[in-house]
């Protein structure tokens, strides 16, 4: 007889296993943030994903070849996706990694609210109730009223808001274009976005001071050790194989069990934090992270999205991939 608790236990594990991948992703992304622009860390990262994503193909089952029904709104889903992470990763010099992460789950709060102003999607008075615990999650971390505000926190929940709108995009208008055909166009424009940034900061040609201050986003192209060359590699690596751990997960448990032991990350990334800077969540982040956790696990739950990006598989709608 099987034991009904284990497909349950192995379920948990590879969610928990996936969440790390991604913190892993996150982690190094913070790393090279200190020696590479974002601008150099977009266009090697969306090579690498182009690159690996043609080589893995095969592996994700039949998904209507290269099919794309609706050009204009899948460029525009990736533009939205571009400003999301292009938003997440400049928040990364200024803040912890705990801080980012709890900001940036806010996704499945606008991704509801969205939803309901483009989509006409019902919101109830709970979905209510947990909107506005993920927003007082979110103004604890910032805390307005101390002395200290950190304005950088911003960004991330701006990256949950443009995921949130892509999100709904895709829901709306690009079901019949398939996974690869949207992950290929992302990529694609996440390497003109690169292309961009570089030309851009080459004619602004920013003084030493400003490139000291902000390299993240100032720094030109730069030679490095290939240790960072293979950081950034690696984490378009981290993130497929987080996200095809999801998919195996989400094919054979139900999304709306699945999607709130994705606020595992929140409880891991902390723990790279500590490691690597010594950095301690403050009380005031911590009940962030709750707070923001017990909403966007409500909301998942009620509705079965996915926190993270995730592939599509065979028979699914397309989703949001790396």
């Amino acid at each position: 007889m099987t034991d009904p608790i284990t497909p349950a236990r192995n379920t948990i594990l590879l969610t928990i296993m996936a969440m790390a991948f991604f913190a892993m992703q996150d982690t190094m992304v913070k790393v090279v943030s200190e020696t590479v622009s974002i601008w150099q860390l977009y266009l090697v990262r969306a090579v690498v994903v182009l690159g690996l994503l043609t080589a893995t193909m095969g592996m994700f089952r039949p998904m209507n070849g290269l099919k794309l029904v609706n050009p204009g709104w899948a460029a525009l889903r990736s533009l939205l996706m571009g400003t999301a992470f292009l938003c997440f990763y400049l928040a990364m010099p200024f803040l912890s990694l705990s801080q980012a992460a709890a900001a940036f789950f806010t996704g499945p709060l606008f991704i509801t609210l969205f939803g309901a102003l483009v989509n006409g999607e019902r919101v109830g008075p709970r979905r209510i109730i947990a909107l506005a615990l993920g927003f007082a999650g979110v103004l604890v971390i910032v805390e307005p009223w101390g002395e200290r505000i950190e304005p950088m926190i911003l960004l991330p929940v701006a990256a949950a808001m443009a995921y949130a709108l892509a999100v709904v995009i895709t829901r709306a208008r690009c079901l019949e274009d398939s996974a690869v055909a949207l992950s290929t166009v992302q990529n694609v424009i996440f390497a003109q976005i690169a292309l961009v940034g570089l030309i851009v900061t080459d004619m602004m040609q920013p003084d030493a001071q400003a490139v000291a201050g902000f390299p993240f986003l100032y720094a030109p192209w730069t030679r490095v050790d290939l240790v960072i060359w293979a950081m950034i590699a690696a984490t378009a690596i981290t993130h497929i194989v987080g996200a095809i751990t999801l998919t195996h997960v989400y094919q054979h448990a139900e999304a709306s069990k699945i999607a709130p032991l994705e606020y595992s990350y929140l409880a891991i990334v902390p723990i790279f934090d500590f490691l690597i800077w010594g950095t301690v969540p403050s009380v005031t982040t911590g009940t962030g992270m709750v707070l923001i956790a017990l909403a966007g696990g409500f909301v998942s739950w009620r509705e079965g999205t996915p926190v993270r990006p995730r592939p599509q598989t065979h028979g699914e709608e397309p989703v949001v991939e790396p």
